[in-house]
Formats: C-alpha cells, sequence, structure tokens
C-alpha cells in the first residue's frame, strides 16, 4: 500500500489529471448554477426544473442526459495506475520489491479507489456548494435527499468506472489501447450498437438487449431524477432500474478485475 501510494502521488500526470477534473467539474456546476440563478430571477424557470436543479448542478448535466465528464477525465488516472508499469517496464521492479502478486494487485485497485474516491467526493462537494451559493435563494434544495443521494450515487459511479479503466489495461497491457477502450466503447459502440438494434424490424426484444450494454447500466446509477428517466424513455423506452443498473455495472467492473487478477497472476510481466 505504501509503495502504490508513493507511486501514484509522485507521477505529475496523477496531479494534471486531477486538476482538470477539478476545474471542469468545479467550472462547470459555477457556470449551470450562475446561468440558472439568472434565468430564475427573470422568472424563467420552471417548477419541474427548480426540484431537479440540484442533481443537474452536482452532476453537469449527467443526471439529466449526457456523459459524466468527471469520470471520463479521472479514468486516464485508472489506465496509467498498470499503463505506466508496462510502458515503462517497471512493472519488474515492481514485482521484484513485492514477492506477491496478489498484494501488488489488491494495493493498486484500493489506493486508486482511495485517491478517485477522494477527488471525486471533493468536486461533488465543492459543486453542491457552489450551486447551494448560487441557487439558494431561488427555490432549489441542495441539502435534500436528492441531492445527496445523487452525490453517493455519482461517487460509487466514478470509482467503478475508474476501476474498469483500470483492470481493461491490466489485461491489454498498452495504455493507449486502453484508453481507446473506455471511450470509444461507452460512448461510440453501445450508442450505435443500441441504434442498430432498435431500428431491426419486428425485433423489439433487441432493444431490451441493448439497455443491458454494461455502460448504458452504469448511465442508470447517474441519471436518478424524473427528468433524466424522462429524457431516456424518450429516446429508447423504459430503461433499467438504478438497482439493476447498479448490478450490471458492478458485475462487469467486478468480472473485469477477476480477469484482472487471473492474468496478472499467471502472465510474465
Amino acid at each position: 500500500m505504501r509503495y502504490e501510494w508513493v507511486r501514484i502521488t509522485t507521477v505529475r500526470s496523477t496531479y494534471w489529471i486531477t486538476a482538470v477534473a477539478m476545474v471542469i467539474g468545479v467550472g462547470l456546476s459555477f457556470l449551470i448554477s450562475m446561468g440558472s440563478s439568472f434565468e430564475a430571477r427573470d422568472g424563467e424557470l420552471e417548477s419541474l426544473v427548480v426540484a431537479y436543479l440540484a442533481p443537474a448542478v452536482i452532476t453537469q448535466f449527467a443526471a439529466v442526459a449526457g456523459p459524466y465528464l468527471v469520470a471520463y477525465i479521472l479514468v486516464i488516472i485508472g489506465v496509467l495506475a498498470w499503463g505506466h508499469e508496462y510502458r515503462h517496464g517497471m512493472v519488474r521492479a515492481t514485482l521484484t520489491a513485492h514477492g506477491s502478486r496478489t498484494r501488488v494487485w489488491v494495493a493498486k485497485f484500493v489506493v486508486l479507489g482511495l485517491w478517485v474516491g477522494g477527488v471525486v467526493l471533493t468536486i461533488l462537494l465543492l459543486s453542491t456548494f457552489v450551486g447551494w451559493l448560487w441557487l439558494r435563494d431561488d427555490g432549489v434544495v441542495f441539502g435534500g435527499q436528492v441531492a445527496w443521494e445523487q452525490v453517493a450515487r455519482t461517487f460509487a459511479y466514478t470509482v467503478i468506472f475508474v476501476w474498469v479503466g483500470a483492470a481493461v489495461a491490466s489485461i491489454l497491457r498498452n495504455q493507449t489501447a486502453s484508453l481507446v477502450v473506455v471511450y470509444i466503447w461507452p460512448l461510440v459502440v453501445e450508442a450505435l450498437l443500441g441504434l442498430i438494434l432498435r431500428l431491426i424490424p419486428g425485433m423489439d426484444f433487441l432493444d431490451d438487449i441493448s439497455k443491458g450494454f454494461p455502460f448504458n447500466a452504469g448511465d442508470r446509477i447517474i441519471r436518478s431524477t424524473e427528468i433524466g428517466r424522462a429524457f431516456d424513455e424518450a429516446l429508447g423506452g423504459a430503461q433499467l432500474s438504478t438497482g439493476e443498473g447498479f448490478a450490471v455495472f458492478g458485475g462487469f467492473c467486478a468480472a473485469l478485475m477477476a480477469t484482472s487478477y487471473i492474468l496478472f497472476s499467471r502472465r510474465d510481466a
């Protein structure tokens, strides 16, 4: 654990990626809150928007539609946690210093989870605070159950997402290929496959299969608001529930991590 903590805290990319994630996350929340506050003072915000604006601000609209950008930035740290080891051949030094591959594997995922969890929690709390500063007098509740549930959902989603990226990098042992996979698969491949399956005439059951794609299921964790669910259903019908999303996305992550562990234990460095 100490070895891996030193590694992750002495790599400059860790701090650059963390800084970018914080600037984008909190900065977008600031802009959304400021613009919403101006509209509220002009009387242009509808009651439904006011009711669910807090989750939208906290997640930079991911609770309504679109990807959670912070997770897509922080996943780079997860990929580099293994990618740097193989790119620079440091995995041999790591395994020479520590004879137990199991301890090395566990330490990487635990320390990675602690770092990313701390970063995303900080971003979520700062985004909540920024939203409260701008919108506290406009009827938007940032201290209620809906807002705090969104923080918890987004925290869990981000950590799982980053672990998926780390597992993919451990399996592929190539950080460039791993980054391509964790970006292209959720943002392009799943969307295109879902569209193709939806357009096949007389095969409606295939559309249900697309809703169980791992990253599509993971989106159900983020999109907990009434607006978000209505948006998804308008595009593709009823989606998985939050619990089902957790089960599919978490199970997908667990399967990748198990594969990563088996291969790391058996393959040559």
